[in-house]
């Protein structure tokens, strides 16, 4: 009997073996396009609106398990990102002005997802995002943000062979106050991301 229930855990276990690759890893890296959209700012006569976009980069390396098409993906990634915003120092002024803001980040995604059509995948999870340094218009700002916020992405992904493709939508919302201005209020971080990556373990 003992026997028989070894077979039997040792062929489950070959069988779930041989429809998974439990382990792989990499790196990635890609372009994003980022906005920023800045809302609930009290004490501050400035008005500000979403004026265009910035192009970021972002590299990084991941791990990947999987399971019977199941997969967990943590991945560690330096990111650029930010966004042009229009500034009316007066809302009766008719004079706008269009400042940059930059982010540089330490993101940890850790996405939860199932393979599709042998090669596609499709992903989602929380972002631990971590403020490397913040500027606008050249100015450093980061001393005005948290430290450390969180987020998500949502996408799509292929791989063939060794190589994999993401395209993915990120949001990070962070809260900041300039003590100095008694001022405060909230930056969404909105970004879509194309990646590319290499697997070095499969």
């Amino acid at each position: 009997m003992r026997k028989t229930i070894l077979t039997m855990i040792a062929v489950l276990a070959i069988s779930i073996t041989a429809q998974a690759q439990l382990f792989q890893a990499g790196v990635k890296g890609g372009v994003s396009s980022s906005k920023v959209k800045l809302s609930d700012v009290q004490n501050s006569p400035q008005q500000y609106a979403t004026a265009d976009n910035i192009t970021g980069y972002h590299a990084g390396a991941f791990v990947r398990l999987q399971l019977l098409g199941l997969l967990l993906q943590p991945e560690a990634i330096l990111a650029t990102s930010g966004g042009k915003v229009e500034v009316r120092d007066d809302p009766n002024s008719t004079l706008v002005r269009v400042e940059k803001f930059k982010f540089d980040r330490l993101d940890v995604p850790l996405l939860v997802g199932f393979n599709f059509l042998r090669v596609a995948r499709v992903q989602a999870g929380p972002v631990a995002s971590m403020l490397l340094t913040a500027r606008q218009e050249g100015r450093t700002i980061k001393d005005y943000y948290d430290n450390s916020d969180w987020g998500y992405q949502v996408g799509l992904g292929v791989d063939i062979g060794s190589i994999t493709l993401d395209a993915r939508y990120e949001r990070i919302n962070r809260d900041f106050t300039n003590t100095s201005q008694l001022t405060d209020g909230k930056v969404r971080n909105e970004q879509f991301l194309v990646s590319l990556g290499l697997k070095l373990v499969k």
